[in-house]
C-alpha cells in the first residue's frame, strides 16, 4: 500500500507539472495500437467471439507486465509503476483541453473552436455546430472524461492496484474503439462495449457525486445537479455517461444536448463560453476531492 501511495503522488506530481507522456511512449496509445492490430486481423465471421479474445487476451497481457515490473527491484519497479499509472488517467490535460476551445470562443474563431473541440474532446462531426453547441459539447465531454478519465482508473487502482487502472484502462480503450453500432463493430465491439458499462457503473455514479460536492464548494447550484442527474441521467444511450453530464447541466442550469441523440436539463437555458469556464472550475474542485477520496482510501488500507 506504501507503494501504491508513493506510485499515485509521483504519478499526480508528474501530471500537473509534466502533462502527458509522448504519443510513442503513452501506455494507452501502445494499447490502442495492439487492439487495432487484431481488429485489422479480424476474421469474416464469428466477431463476438473475436472480440472477446481481443479483450481477454490484452487483459491477460497486461497482468503479465505488471507481474514483472512487480518482479524488479524497487529502483526499477517504482518509476516503471509511476509511468504506467500516470498513462491511465488525465488531470491537467482535461482543462487544458477545455481552456483551448474557451479561449477559441471568447476570441470568436468558431472554426477554431470546432476544431479543437474534434480533436481534443469528441468523435462527432463539429463542422456545422454553433458556439453554443461548442460550448455544450465540450461541457458534457469534460464531464464525462472527468468520469472515466480520472475517477475511473483511480476507483480501481484503490481497489487493486497497478493491475485494476491498467486493466480499466485496456477495457476502456477496446470500448472506445470497437464499441460502436453497426457493421462488424456490432457483434466484434459487443463484449469491450458491455464490459465497460459494468466497470463504470460505480464510477460514474461518484463522478456525479463529486461533481455535485465541488459545485457546492464554489457556490454553484449543486441541488439542480442533484435534481437533473436522477432525472435525466437515462436520457443517454450509455447506462452511465448520463450521470456526470447531468449533474453538470443541472449545476450550471443549461441544457446540454447532442443532435437528435439526447437533451439533458431541457428546462435549462443554451450555454456559452463563461459556462464551461465554470464547469472547469467545478472540476478543478472535484479532482481535489477525487485525489483526496482516493488517497484516503489507499491509506486507510495500509494501517
Amino acid at each position: 500500500m506504501i507503494f501504491d501511495l508513493i506510485s499515485l503522488a509521483v504519478a499526480v506530481l508528474w501530471d500537473v507539472s509534466l502533462g502527458e507522456p509522448s504519443n510513442a511512449v503513452h501506455p494507452v496509445c501502445w494499447m490502442g495500437s495492439f487492439v487495432d492490430f487484431l481488429w485489422r486481423k479480424r476474421p469474416g465471421r464469428c466477431l463476438f467471439p473475436y472480440g472477446c479474445l481481443i479483450v481477454l487476451s490484452g487483459i491477460s497481457l497486461v497482468m503479465v507486465v505488471v507481474s514483472a515490473v512487480y518482479s524488479l527491484s524497487l529502483v526499477f519497479s517504482l518509476p516503471i509503476s509511476v509511468w504506467f499509472l500516470k498513462g491511465t488517467f488525465s488531470l491537467s490535460g482535461l482543462l487544458e483541453a477545455g481552456g483551448s476551445i474557451d479561449r477559441a470562443l471568447k476570441s470568436g474563431d468558431l472554426s477554431r473552436g470546432r476544431r479543437l473541440l474534434g480533436y481534443h474532446l469528441v468523435s462527432r462531426d463539429t463542422s456545422k455546430l454553433s458556439s453554443s453547441e461548442v460550448a455544450g459539447a465540450a461541457i458534457e465531454s469534460l464531464a464525462e472524461n472527468f468520469g472515466d478519465g480520472l475517477v475511473a482508473p483511480l476507483f480501481f487502482f484503490a481497489l487493486f492496484g497497478l493491475p485494476g487502472a491498467l486493466v480499466y484502462r485496456f477495457v476502456n480503450t477496446c470500448d472506445s474503439m470497437l464499441g460502436y453500432r453497426g457493421g462488424d463493430f456490432e457483434s466484434g465491439g459487443k463484449f469491450a462495449a458491455r464490459l465497460d458499462d459494468l466497470l463504470n457503473w460505480i464510477p460514474s455514479r461518484l463522478a456525479s457525486l463529486l461533481i455535485l460536492a465541488g459545485a457546492a464548494i464554489v457556490g454553484a447550484n449543486w441541488r439542480g445537479g442533484a435534481i437533473s442527474a436522477l432525472r435525466d441521467h437515462g436520457r443517454t444511450s450509455s447506462p452511465n455517461a448520463g450521470w456526470p453530464m447531468a449533474a453538470m447541466a443541472g449545476v450550471l442550469s443549461v441544457v446540454l444536448d447532442k443532435r437528435g441523440v439526447y437533451r439533458l436539463n431541457l428546462s435549462g437555458r443554451r450555454p456559452v463560453s463563461k459556462d464551461l469556464r465554470e464547469a472547469m472550475s467545478i472540476l478543478m474542485v472535484a479532482q481535489g476531492l477525487a485525489l483526496a477520496l482516493f488517497f484516503m482510501w489507499i491509506c486507510a488500507g495500509a494501517l
